[in-house]
């Protein structure tokens, strides 16, 4: 789950102070949950799924339902590399 955590944070570009600031969660806990000598826990799941709920079935499962809006940070980079459809 730890890997799942730093890929959203890298899609959103969430720092460790950014995060502080929006979960009130100290930004030495978040640099620890990277560096991987801290265990994930329910207030850092909260947060994550409060900061990008788009993701939160991939977080937990791993799976993704794109038709019900829930995917990946994989899969998002993946689509935004798409070519878009000429309207005209």
């Amino acid at each position: 789950m730890r890997e799942r955590i730093i890929a959203i944070l890298a899609r959103k570009k969430l720092t460790a102070k950014k995060l502080e600031q929006l979960s009130g969660i100290d930004r030495e806990k978040w640099y620890a949950l990277r560096r991987g000598s801290r265990r994930v826990n329910e207030d850092d799941i909260k947060v994550i799924v409060e900061l990008a709920p788009e993701y939160a079935l991939w977080l937990v499962s791993g799976k993704i339902a794109p038709e019900a809006g829930q995917t990946s940070p994989d899969y998002d980079e993946a689509h935004s590399n798409l070519p878009k459809p000429n309207a005209g």
